[in-house]
Protein backbone atom coordinates (compact mmCIF):
# COMPACT_ATOMS: atom_id res chain seq x y z
CA UNK A 1 0.00 0.00 0.00
CA UNK A 2 1.30 3.42 -0.96
CA UNK A 3 0.32 5.01 2.36
CA UNK A 4 2.24 2.34 4.28
CA UNK A 5 5.29 3.15 2.15
CA UNK A 6 4.80 6.88 2.72
CA UNK A 7 4.49 6.49 6.48
CA UNK A 8 7.61 4.37 6.81
CA UNK A 9 9.73 7.27 5.51
CA UNK A 10 8.43 9.82 8.02
CA UNK A 11 11.26 11.52 9.90
CA UNK A 12 14.05 10.16 7.69
CA UNK A 13 16.96 12.59 7.14
CA UNK A 14 17.20 14.35 3.73
CA UNK A 15 20.56 12.77 2.88
CA UNK A 16 18.97 9.32 3.15
CA UNK A 17 16.48 10.35 0.46
CA UNK A 18 19.40 11.32 -1.80
CA UNK A 19 20.85 7.83 -1.34
CA UNK A 20 17.46 6.37 -2.23
CA UNK A 21 17.22 8.53 -5.36
CA UNK A 22 20.52 7.08 -6.53
CA UNK A 23 18.89 3.62 -6.56
CA UNK A 24 16.15 4.73 -8.95
CA UNK A 25 17.30 5.64 -12.41
CA UNK A 26 13.63 5.37 -13.31
CA UNK A 27 13.15 9.08 -13.99
CA UNK A 28 13.33 8.75 -17.76
CA UNK A 29 11.37 5.52 -17.99
CA UNK A 30 8.72 6.93 -15.68
CA UNK A 31 8.32 10.25 -17.52
CA UNK A 32 8.06 8.45 -20.86
CA UNK A 33 5.02 6.61 -19.54
CA UNK A 34 2.92 9.77 -19.52
CA UNK A 35 1.71 12.04 -22.27
CA UNK A 36 0.97 14.62 -19.58
CA UNK A 37 3.05 14.44 -16.44
CA UNK A 38 0.84 14.06 -13.34
CA UNK A 39 0.54 17.37 -11.48
CA UNK A 40 2.27 16.25 -8.25
CA UNK A 41 5.33 15.03 -10.14
CA UNK A 42 5.37 18.06 -12.43
CA UNK A 43 5.54 20.39 -9.43
CA UNK A 44 8.45 18.39 -7.98
CA UNK A 45 10.35 18.58 -11.27
CA UNK A 46 9.58 22.30 -11.63
CA UNK A 47 10.90 22.93 -8.10
CA UNK A 48 14.09 21.04 -8.87
CA UNK A 49 14.51 22.99 -12.11
CA UNK A 50 14.11 26.25 -10.22
CA UNK A 51 16.94 25.35 -7.83
CA UNK A 52 19.22 24.35 -10.70
CA UNK A 53 18.33 27.28 -13.01
CA UNK A 54 17.03 24.81 -15.61
CA UNK A 55 14.10 25.46 -17.89
CA UNK A 56 11.85 23.32 -20.03
CA UNK A 57 9.10 20.78 -19.72
CA UNK A 58 9.21 17.59 -17.66
CA UNK A 59 11.01 15.63 -20.38
CA UNK A 60 13.74 18.29 -20.67
CA UNK A 61 14.18 18.40 -16.89
CA UNK A 62 14.48 14.61 -16.76
CA UNK A 63 17.09 14.76 -19.54
CA UNK A 64 19.07 17.15 -17.31
CA UNK A 65 18.92 14.52 -14.55
CA UNK A 66 19.66 11.38 -16.57
CA UNK A 67 21.28 12.52 -19.82
CA UNK A 68 18.78 10.39 -21.72
CA UNK A 69 16.35 11.88 -24.20
CA UNK A 70 14.33 8.66 -24.50
CA UNK A 71 13.97 5.56 -22.36
CA UNK A 72 15.59 3.39 -25.02
CA UNK A 73 18.65 5.66 -25.26
CA UNK A 74 21.95 4.63 -23.78
CA UNK A 75 22.09 5.29 -20.03
CA UNK A 76 24.57 7.73 -18.56
CA UNK A 77 25.20 6.45 -15.02
CA UNK A 78 28.00 8.98 -14.47
CA UNK A 79 25.67 11.88 -15.28
CA UNK A 80 23.00 10.49 -12.97
CA UNK A 81 25.57 9.96 -10.18
CA UNK A 82 26.80 13.54 -10.69
CA UNK A 83 23.20 14.77 -10.36
CA UNK A 84 22.74 12.79 -7.10
CA UNK A 85 25.99 14.19 -5.69
CA UNK A 86 25.04 17.75 -6.70
CA UNK A 87 21.74 17.41 -4.81
CA UNK A 88 23.68 17.40 -1.54
CA UNK A 89 24.85 20.94 -2.24
CA UNK A 90 21.46 22.41 -3.18
CA UNK A 91 19.94 24.94 -0.84
CA UNK A 92 17.65 27.93 -1.03
CA UNK A 93 20.38 30.53 -0.47
CA UNK A 94 20.99 30.73 -4.23
CA UNK A 95 17.40 31.85 -4.86
CA UNK A 96 16.12 35.41 -4.73
CA UNK A 97 13.31 36.04 -2.25
CA UNK A 98 10.75 35.96 -5.09
CA UNK A 99 12.16 32.67 -6.45
CA UNK A 100 12.22 31.21 -2.96
CA UNK A 101 8.52 32.02 -2.56
CA UNK A 102 7.80 30.48 -5.96
CA UNK A 103 9.78 27.36 -4.96
CA UNK A 104 7.74 27.06 -1.76
CA UNK A 105 4.51 27.62 -3.70
CA UNK A 106 5.34 24.82 -6.16
CA UNK A 107 5.85 22.42 -3.25
CA UNK A 108 2.76 23.46 -1.27
CA UNK A 109 0.09 24.74 -3.65
CA UNK A 110 -3.22 23.07 -4.36
CA UNK A 111 -3.08 21.29 -7.71
CA UNK A 112 -5.63 19.79 -10.04
CA UNK A 113 -5.64 16.32 -8.55
CA UNK A 114 -9.05 14.78 -8.16
CA UNK A 115 -9.84 12.71 -5.05
CA UNK A 116 -12.93 11.11 -3.67
CA UNK A 117 -13.88 12.21 -0.17
CA UNK A 118 -15.70 9.26 1.42
CA UNK A 119 -17.15 11.33 4.26
CA UNK A 120 -18.80 13.97 2.07
CA UNK A 121 -19.36 11.41 -0.73
CA UNK A 122 -18.14 13.71 -3.45
CA UNK A 123 -15.04 14.42 -5.49
CA UNK A 124 -12.60 17.14 -4.50
CA UNK A 125 -11.07 18.68 -7.63
CA UNK A 126 -7.97 20.24 -6.07
CA UNK A 127 -5.54 18.79 -3.56
CA UNK A 128 -2.62 20.38 -1.70
CA UNK A 129 0.77 19.00 -2.68
CA UNK A 130 1.74 16.13 -0.37
CA UNK A 131 4.19 13.23 -0.18
CA UNK A 132 1.58 10.51 -0.60
CA UNK A 133 0.32 11.79 -3.95
CA UNK A 134 3.86 12.24 -5.25
CA UNK A 135 4.66 8.67 -4.20
CA UNK A 136 1.67 7.38 -6.17
CA UNK A 137 3.31 8.91 -9.27
CA UNK A 138 6.92 7.78 -8.84
CA UNK A 139 9.21 6.37 -6.15
CA UNK A 140 12.09 8.49 -7.47
CA UNK A 141 10.00 11.68 -7.44
CA UNK A 142 8.83 10.83 -3.92
CA UNK A 143 12.39 10.76 -2.60
CA UNK A 144 13.19 13.93 -4.52
CA UNK A 145 10.10 15.60 -3.03
CA UNK A 146 11.07 14.50 0.48
CA UNK A 147 14.52 16.00 -0.02
CA UNK A 148 13.15 19.27 -1.47
CA UNK A 149 10.49 19.71 1.22
CA UNK A 150 13.23 19.38 3.85
CA UNK A 151 14.84 22.54 2.42
CA UNK A 152 11.84 24.49 3.71
CA UNK A 153 11.39 25.37 7.35
CA UNK A 154 9.16 23.02 9.35
CA UNK A 155 6.19 25.39 9.26
CA UNK A 156 6.50 25.97 5.48
CA UNK A 157 6.63 22.30 4.47
CA UNK A 158 3.84 20.58 2.60
CA UNK A 159 2.06 17.76 4.45
CA UNK A 160 3.08 14.15 4.01
CA UNK A 161 -0.58 13.24 3.33
CA UNK A 162 -3.99 14.84 3.53
CA UNK A 163 -6.65 13.77 5.99
CA UNK A 164 -9.11 12.20 3.51
CA UNK A 165 -6.34 9.85 2.34
CA UNK A 166 -5.39 8.90 5.88
CA UNK A 167 -9.02 8.21 6.80
CA UNK A 168 -9.46 6.02 3.72
CA UNK A 169 -6.21 4.20 4.57
CA UNK A 170 -7.27 3.56 8.19
CA UNK A 171 -10.69 2.28 7.05
CA UNK A 172 -9.03 -0.09 4.58
CA UNK A 173 -6.55 -1.21 7.25
CA UNK A 174 -9.38 -2.01 9.68
CA UNK A 175 -11.34 -3.89 7.01
CA UNK A 176 -8.33 -5.92 5.86
CA UNK A 177 -7.20 -6.73 9.42
CA UNK A 178 -10.67 -8.10 10.19
CA UNK A 179 -10.41 -10.24 7.04
CA UNK A 180 -6.87 -11.32 7.98
CA UNK A 181 -5.42 -9.95 4.75
CA UNK A 182 -3.52 -6.91 6.05
CA UNK A 183 0.16 -7.09 5.04
CA UNK A 184 2.78 -6.83 7.79
CA UNK A 185 3.96 -3.32 8.55
CA UNK A 186 7.19 -2.61 6.65
CA UNK A 187 10.34 -1.61 8.50
CA UNK A 188 11.05 2.12 8.84
CA UNK A 189 12.95 3.64 5.88
CA UNK A 190 15.67 3.16 4.74
CA UNK A 191 15.58 -0.51 5.76
CA UNK A 192 14.83 -2.72 2.77
CA UNK A 193 11.23 -3.76 2.46
CA UNK A 194 10.24 -7.39 1.84
CA UNK A 195 7.82 -7.48 -1.07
Amino acid sequence: LAMQENLRWEGVKPEVHIREISKYDEFNFWISEYFDTPAPAQNVLDSLAMLNCWSGDAKQIVTQITGQRHTEDKKFPDKFAKFCNALKELNLSTLSEADRKQFQQKLTESIEWRKYDHESECYVERTPMNSYDVLKCSQACFHLFEFLRALLSEEERPPRYIEIDMKAFREKEKEMKLAGTWPPDPPPGPAERDL
